[in-house]
């Protein structure tokens, strides 16, 4: 991992705004539509697209939970913010990839495909990250331990022996 990497545009304050906003319009056009389709039946979404809606509602859940950890890791300034961005960005479009199949479902299908290949490679990059994070913790906390070890065996010795009483 670089010393200091370029920051990526798409994890600036702005466009993370910028973001939330185009995600909102798209699901609440999503939704509109949705309602329009289904206002002269009388089922709902539920009842013939229930997985469908089901993995909707976990990916809007896992979109609001990445969004306030993104949240509180830019606010303690943490340069780990952009993994938990990448889950809310794939999050958020796959929440409105799902919507689009209930309108089109052969269009939904195709997008879906082309977000599953963007997935997988973000993932990978992601994946690698997350190693070299846990690597650097590991190495870490090794060493610390390391070092209080050596410290503690030193102190001991440097200790006059005294009659145990």
């Amino acid at each position: 991992m670089a010393e200091n990497p370029r920051p990526n545009p798409a994890f600036e304050k702005e466009s993370i705004i910028m973001q939330h906003g185009i995600f909102a319009l798209l699901v609440g056009t999503l939704n509109n539509q949705i309602q329009v389709k289904y206002q002269s039946i009388k089922g709902s979404p539920f009842d013939s697209h229930d997985v469908i809606m089901s993995v909707f509602l976990v990916a809007l859940f896992i979109y609001a939970t990445a969004s306030v950890a993104e949240v509180m890791l830019r606010a303690r300034e943490s340069t780990y913010y952009t993994l938990v961005g990448n889950l809310r960005l794939f999050a958020s479009a796959l929440a409105a990839i799902l919507l689009l199949a209930i309108l089109a479902p052969i269009l939904g299908c195709v997008i879906s495909v082309v977000w599953a290949c963007l997935f997988i490679g973000v993932a990978y990059e992601s994946s690698r990250e997350l190693s070299n994070i846990l690597s650097q913790l590991t190495t870490n906390k090794l060493l610390d331990m390391l070092t209080r070890l050596i410290a503690r065996v030193r102190s001991r010795k440097e200790e006059p022996n005294q009659p145990h009483v």
